[in-house]
């Protein structure tokens, strides 16, 4: 089981170089968009980021989702090539349909969505940066599933490269505005697509497994179902703020999801690259159910240590990268949104037992009952709270999203899961938060001092309630003599990424 576990931490490694590349320039470029657009502005290309994951979710039909089961299902042996080929060219099918279906429709979608028909161009630009996002996921799809983090990674800075040149190009240079945004996502999409056209084609075999795509859309049917819901989940809140409210109101609260947000995309996102293959591959294996349980334990563990630093450091990370005062109240919503990140990464985790024994009707279920909840309570919620009030309803879905989710799955296929460290863990990390906030009056080195200190004790609290077992102990031990040595570090490093 450990060296499961040694494997999966550099696979993850490296996948995070990958994924940063990928997510890097969205990050980068947040000064520059806090200093070139207006909250309102920042509000409208909060707007256009859900809708364009409604557009991922809607047209992948959650395919990938069908590939990744099928590829190592024995129905699938000495047809994987095919199999690649069918659900991409299917995929290709959709994509195209799709984007001449919407086209015509595009003024309307804009007065609905930002109540004026002049950003039909825009939507235009959006919807086709979507769609190459989600064609580009089959061959992403495929990276990780053959275990190839390098290439996953070479991939994703040349897309960065390209994304973030052109993107600065035509804000800075061109004064293009929001549309700047979209020409150096589609910018990137193509290095990306550029890059992988050679491993695509040499890893396809042109011929069309009808059989086995029936029973893919068969299977992704219900997935396809609750990843719409799923999505509608996760952008509720910025449709609601923008009804219930206004675009100064979505753009604050974008500015501050989208830096707390940053532990989803640079941490929780590699971590399941290198996860969800291993998960299915082990489905078999008679010591699964163990590993699988101590996953969620360590995942945790390790989840919990990022999202404190940046739950203490929240008031200071707005200001850093905000270019005007008016995005500086966006801290305000950090610890609800890292919470829900956490309690949809254990849902990820939990849901191992359905997706194992294919309960994908189950899975589509709770993923609505959550979203009408989450609805509900954002209109209630952000009547008396304003953007606490939707980033509160969503850590209120998600925590119950992970319990429908383990209540299920635990019935389907149990797996000895150690809640009560996992609930340790989250119980501690909210009541040093807590005490974090005492510290907020203080200036500027004092304040930082006393919150490194806050999570450099975090391990030792649970320390000292008990949490670590024996041989946990042993290989902290063993790790700290090991990776102390200054002098090894290369050569622990490189040990560590070997494959």
């Amino acid at each position: 089981m450990l060296a499961d576990f040694r494997k999966l931490i550099r696979l993850s490694a490296i996948y995070g170089l990958g994924t940063l590349s990928t997510k890097l320039a969205g990050f980068v470029l947040i000064p520059l968009y806090t200093r070139s657009f207006s909250v309102t502005q920042f509000g409208i290309l909060g707007l256009l980021e859900v809708s364009a994951a409604v557009v991922i979710a809607v047209f992948g039909f959650s395919l990938y989702s069908g590939f990744f089961r099928w590829y190592w299902d024995k129905s699938a042996e000495g047809k994987k090539e095919s199999l690649f080929f069918t659900v991409t060219a299917f995929q290709v099918v959709i994509v195209l349909l799709g984007y001449l279906l919407l086209l015509p429709f595009l003024k309307y979608f804009s007065v609905l969505i930002l109540d004026s028909a002049d950003y039909s161009s825009l939507l235009n630009l959006m919807l086709i940066s979507s769609l190459l996002q989600v064609v580009l996921l089959m061959p992403n799809t495929l990276l990780r599933l053959q275990e190839k983090p390098w290439l996953f990674t070479l991939a994703n800075l040349l897309q960065l490269m390209f994304s973030l040149t052109v993107t600065i190009y035509f804000i800075v240079y061109r004064h293009a505005g929001i549309e700047g945004v979209y020409y150096g996502q589609i910018a990137g999409s193509l290095a990306f697509a550029a890059v992988l056209a050679n491993y695509s084609i040499r890893n396809m075999v042109f011929r069309f497994e009808r059989n086995l795509l029936r029973d893919i859309l068969l299977y992704c049917s219900p997935l396809f179902l609750s990843g719409v819901a799923l999505v509608m989940l996760n952008v509720t809140d910025r449709y609601s703020l923008k009804v219930l409210g206004n675009l100064a109101d979505v753009g604050l609260y974008s500015y501050g999801f989208k830096l707390a947000n940053t532990l989803n995309v640079f941490v929780i996102t590699s971590v399941n690259f290198a996860i969800q293959p291993m998960i299915f591959r082990m489905m078999n294996d008679s010591n699964n159910k163990p590993f699988y349980a101590r996953l969620l334990t360590y995942y945790t563990f390790g989840t919990m240590i990022i999202a404190l630093a940046m739950m203490l450091f929240s008031l200071e990370i707005t200001k850093l990268f905000a270019r005007r005062t008016e995005y500086f109240d966006a801290w305000y919503i950090f610890p609800f949104i890292i919470y829900s990140i956490i309690f949809g990464m254990m849902k990820d985790v939990a849901t191992t037992g359905l997706s194992i024994t294919k309960k994908t009707k189950t899975i589509a279920i709770t993923v609505v009952v959550t979203a009408v909840l989450n609805l509900l309570l954002n209109i209630v919620l952000i009547h008396w709270f304003g953007n606490q009030g939707a980033a509160l309803s969503k850590l209120l879905s998600m925590m119950v999203f992970f319990g429908l989710t383990f209540y299920f799955a635990q019935k389907a296929y149990p797996i000895p899961y150690e809640l009560k460290r996992v609930v340790l863990m989250l119980l501690v990390g909210a009541g040093i938060y807590c005490v974090s906030l005492l510290f907020n009056s203080l200036e500027v080195v004092p304040r930082l001092l006393v919150k490194s200190s806050l999570i450099l004790i975090y391990p030792f609290v649970l320390f000292l309630l008990g949490f670590y077992e024996d041989e946990e102990l042993k290989g902290l031990k063993s790790g700290w003599s090991k990776w102390r040595n200054l002098s090894a570090f290369a050569e622990n490093f490189r040990r560590l990424t070997n494959m």
